[in-house]
């Protein structure tokens, strides 16, 4: 039985809905956690394969292996990966971030985008707790997620997209997720075809995956999910994909000198 750690958050319901769907589970079981637990998780060897956050991977390049071809990104927008104020206070003042425990990639996303966009640099501070807490206690705070989708809803709130803002300082996707290994990812070309057919069968069956999500008790009204998995969401790493994420791994100071940037992402 093949381990592989998912993400499990309402991003990546289209893929398991498709692999569920399409046989791709066959063999297999999903351990389920935020993107933090799916990194702490194949780091350790309690799964062989994994979808975790572009920094970790990035991070643990002496021990993790990237299985090429799909992950979890946005070309523009992508609604769940937002920093956010109380209405009134201004971003680039803000002198103190609260960032969520749950993810490494928009650790490094929020600061390159305070920095490069706003030319703000803030005190960081990593935090469990909810977001009215959050949000109280700090001039900004980091939300990914379903979390992140419920607090687009909030009164008295203003939302910052990085994706949004990722897309206008670059002109690039942006890569949040990748799938690794421990081991040569050569030998998970037959998880790279299974994901794909997932992908397929989502883009053919949005109805199906918007049910899904409100039998979850998604924090969004149908329109916006809609537009959350149609629109704002994807799956393939390409061309611009790889060089969405060089560039993110250049900006956070997560470069392998000499080495990454002659390897295709």
């Amino acid at each position: 039985m093949l381990r592989v750690g998912f993400i499990d958050y309402l991003n990546c319901l289209p893929l398991r809905l498709g692999l569920e769907e399409t046989g791709g589970l066959e063999g297999v079981e999903l351990v389920g956690g935020t993107p933090a637990e799916t990194n702490a998780a194949l780091l350790s060897g309690e799964v062989e394969l994994g979808l975790v956050s572009s920094a970790s991977w990035a991070r643990n390049r002496d021990r993790l292996r990237k299985v090429p071809g799909y992950g979890i990104t946005s070309n523009g927008p992508v609604m769940s990966v937002l920093l956010a104020t109380r209405e009134g206070v201004p971003l680039k003042e803000a002198r103190r971030v609260a960032l969520t425990s749950e993810s490494a990639t928009s650790h490094v996303l929020a600061r390159v985008v305070l920095n490069r966009v706003y030319g703000a640099s803030p005190s960081y501070e990593v935090v469990s707790t909810r977001p009215e807490q959050a949000l109280a206690g700090y001039d900004a705070a980091l939300f990914i997620g379903d979390t992140a989708l419920e607090v687009r809803r909030m009164d008295g709130v203003t939302t910052y997209d990085l994706g949004e803002l990722w897309g206008r300082l670059t002109g690039l996707p942006m890569v949040y997720a990748v799938w690794a290994s421990r081991r040569d990812p050569a030998l998970y070309g037959f998880w790279a075809d299974r994901v794909a057919r997932a992908v397929l069968w989502a883009e053919s069956n949005l109805d199906v995956i918007v049910a899904g999500a409100r039998r979850r008790g998604a924090p969004a009204t149908d329109g916006d999910l809609r537009r959350y998995f149609a629109e704002h969401l994807g799956y393939r790493v390409g061309v611009r994909e790889g060089e969405g994420l060089r560039r993110y791994l250049a900006e956070g100071g997560l470069l392998a000198s000499g080495v990454y940037g002659k390897v295709s992402a």
